[in-house]
């Protein structure tokens, strides 16, 4: 399968994967006007050791080329790693016609992105997504980033990668926590297109699935899906003005609690996180914009039945609620939300007033107890 995505402003980015990925990847590599001592390969110490040797395996290219090792984990992601990268870079010799390859999960590609849209005034990059999360979403469209203290993507590009390639092979690199962190934007996927996709991720019992490998094979299928939907949307709307506001249904209070739990020094993967904004963000949709009850409760079961609850104290809804005040869909001192009236059906640039936003962490601590004491 090769999915284009187009932008006003830059190249085309081809997306491959199916049995022909790697045939893919190695005429890119060979086509790439670098030379293999102008490719550099990013990753994490997670995907230094598991994903790494496969990719050098497969691709001969690649054995010459430099790898830029960083630590894991979103507080990474920052000016501070950003800065580490370009000075690595430019005393192994990169220049303008260099090419960075990003392999690794959505942390990765946004820093890589950022890394790469920046240097030199821009060089070329590529995605080769290792997580559910990145082949479903976070490598795909063009978005690049870093944290600024504490809060999520303050910093960034929109800048295509030349080209993505996916691996479903990596997915069995994944623990559990990883593959559900994909999992939520797949979930996110299915209510912005409703249907079938929706009521297909409705009938998923993942509890029937064995072990790791076939849990990745389950979900790595719709990760296909999602991958193409996101395609999609980005196609109409590049930079965000209109279409593509669906993608962030789950995402201003998801990335709320992403930014509160790493001012608490407490460890949360970014789909969990969109998970409980998935919920929040479901009951104002409820309140706000006409979700049926019904569709909440299916909501409510499937991220309830699926994710580890995160601790979250009434006392606690005063911090998190500055954690939205530095949302970078905020207008004129309003929050605003993507909510969805129903699966299949969203609404961008939804303000809600701060007493209603109180309201749904106070019905997420309500849910986790009353699930806790079932």
């Amino acid at each position: 399968m090769k999915t284009i995505i187009k932008s006003v402003s830059q190249e085309f980015c081809t997306i491959h994967t199916g049995d022909e990925v790697i045939d893919d990847l190695n005429l890119f590599l060979r086509e790439c006007p670098a030379g293999p001592a102008g490719i550099f390969i990013l990753v994490d110490e997670n995907t230094e050791k598991f994903c790494l040797p496969f990719l050098l395996k497969n691709a001969d290219t690649l054995r010459d080329s430099n790898v830029l090792v960083t630590k894991a984990g979103e507080k990474h992601k920052n000016i501070e790693t950003a800065q580490e990268l370009w000075k690595s870079m430019m005393s192994l010799g990169a220049d303008r016609h260099s090419l960075l390859i990003n392999l690794g999960g959505g942390t990765i590609s946004d820093l890589g992105g950022f890394v790469a849209s920046v240097f030199k005034r821009g060089i070329t990059f590529i995605n080769i997504p290792t997580t559910l999360m990145a082949q479903a979403d976070a490598a795909i469209g063009g978005k690049t980033g870093i944290n600024l203290r504490e809060y999520k993507n303050q910093v960034g590009s929109f800048y295509l990668p030349a080209a993505v390639f996916i691996f479903p092979e990596f997915l069995e690199t994944q623990d559990t926590d990883q593959l559900l962190s994909g999992f939520a934007e797949i979930i996110k996927h299915g209510l912005i297109k409703g249907g079938i996709l929706w009521q297909q991720i409705c009938s998923l019992d993942l509890r029937k699935a064995g072990n790791n490998k076939e849990l990745a094979h389950i979900l790595g299928r719709f990760s296909l899906k999602a991958a193409s939907l996101k395609s999609e949307i980005v196609n109409k709307d590049y930079k965000e003005k209109k279409e593509r506001k669906a993608l962030n249904l789950g995402h201003t209070i998801g990335h709320a609690f992403e930014s509160f739990a790493l001012k608490d020094e407490r460890e949360l993967l970014h789909g969990h996180a969109v998970s409980l904004g998935l919920l929040c963000e479901s009951y104002l949709s409820a309140r706000v914009a006409g979700l049926r009850e019904a569709d909440l409760e299916k909501i409510v079961w499937i991220i309830l039945s699926n994710y580890p609850l995160f601790s979250l104290d009434e006392k606690d809804i005063d911090r998190i609620m500055e954690c939205l005040d530095h949302d970078k869909k905020n207008k004129g001192g309003k929050i605003i939300f993507t909510l969805l009236k129903e699966p299949g059906k969203v609404l961008p640039d939804q303000p809600c007033d701060n007493e209603l936003i109180r309201d749904s962490f106070g019905y997420y601590c309500r849910l986790a107890k009353h699930f806790v004491m079932q």
